[in-house]
């Protein structure tokens, strides 16, 4: 098959298409699915740059971590699925024109779903992972409900773009921040009651305290870590929750232990479970009631250039890649 890998560690010189071994039914709930698009997620740049603790530890390695397409092959306990099924889902190795995808019961990293009637392969493609970690921050850590505030930073990312949605879907007020003007003017058509340009107000939590009359939210959803981390904070009212899920700017924070009991803090960290979410996720998106944002789309072959633009950080929504 067909495949984009990294050769090593390093620049975008390391990005190789070129041919690898076809992945092979191993387990009998395995399933082998055609790959049509597949979306670029933050880690598949850690990956290629070794950084945050995801160097590969072998190479060829090809990354990916979501994907859409076409059951090729089932494995002898399949059930729920047959081939020509168009299918979407999390999974590892998606840059490649088949991917193994892995739903043993009770072991299940890896998730499969029909994709619902008039959803292209790459608005499906950019829902998987972004709308699961979305969906399990804000109800597994946050207990969002309705009548809630929420603060959903860094709107222009899958991940906000995504929590934007599920939040009202929720029935929250959403406040969400990004950094240019056309972002926000974006976000608000995904359903954002307020917005706030971190760029030209890098101490936010103010602009939130005036929306929630000095209160502050509920719930805040963060997911960049250093430069925002202190906004953050200050935009909790008391008794509020503070979900984060990534340190994309930076790891380390201070943080004041005092503010912390004294006002009835909690901070959880959530890591992406997509085997738990990702059904009522589907759900949603085959009801119309969520959908995924695509920022733009680059051939499998062009994974540079597509990842040059994720960097650059003027895209909003996911960048796509489509395989041939």
């Amino acid at each position: 098959m067909k495949a984009l890998y990294l050769s090593g560690k390093g620049d975008t010189d390391v990005l190789t298409f070129g041919d690898l071994p076809d992945p092979v039914i191993i387990d009998p709930w395995d399933i082998i699915v055609r790959v049509r698009a597949t979306a670029m997620n933050r880690l598949d740049i850690m990956q290629r740059e070794g950084t945050h603790g995801s160097t590969p530890t072998k190479y060829p390695f090809i990354t990916g971590m979501e994907y859409a397409g076409d059951v090729l092959e089932v494995g002898s306990q399949v059930t729920g699925f047959k081939p020509g099924d168009r299918v979407f889902g999390t999974g590892h190795n998606t840059y490649a024109e088949l991917v193994r995808v892995q739903l043993t019961p009770g072991i299940r990293h890896e998730t499969a779903e029909l994709i619902p009637e008039g959803l292209s392969f790459e608005e499906a493609a950019v829902i998987p992972v972004s709308f699961s970690m979305a969906w399990h921050m804000l109800h597994c850590g946050g207990k969002v409900h309705a009548g809630q505030d929420v603060l959903i930073m860094g709107a222009g990312s899958g991940t906000g773009s995504g929590g934007i949605q599920l939040a009202k879907v929720a029935g929250a007020r959403v406040i969400t921040t990004a950094s240019t003007d056309e972002k926000l003017e974006k976000a608000r058509a995904l359903g954002a009651d307020e917005v706030i340009n971190y760029q030209e107000t890098p101490e936010f939590s103010k602009r939130v305290l005036e929306f929630t009359d000095g209160q502050g939210v509920d719930l805040v959803f963060e997911h960049i870590g250093t430069p925002v981390w202190e906004s953050c904070f200050a935009s909790l009212k008391r008794g509020g929750i503070l979900v984060t899920c990534g340190v994309t700017a930076g790891h380390r924070v201070s943080l004041h232990l005092g503010q912390l009991w004294r006002r009835e803090l909690t901070i959880i960290g959530s890591d992406v479970n997509s085997e738990e979410d990702f059904g009522t996720i589907a759900r949603l998106a085959g009801q119309g009631a969520i959908h995924g944002v695509v920022d733009s789309v680059f051939p499998l072959q062009a994974t540079a250039e597509a990842q040059e633009r994720m960097k650059s950080r003027d895209s909003f929504g996911k960048i796509v890649l489509t395989v041939s």
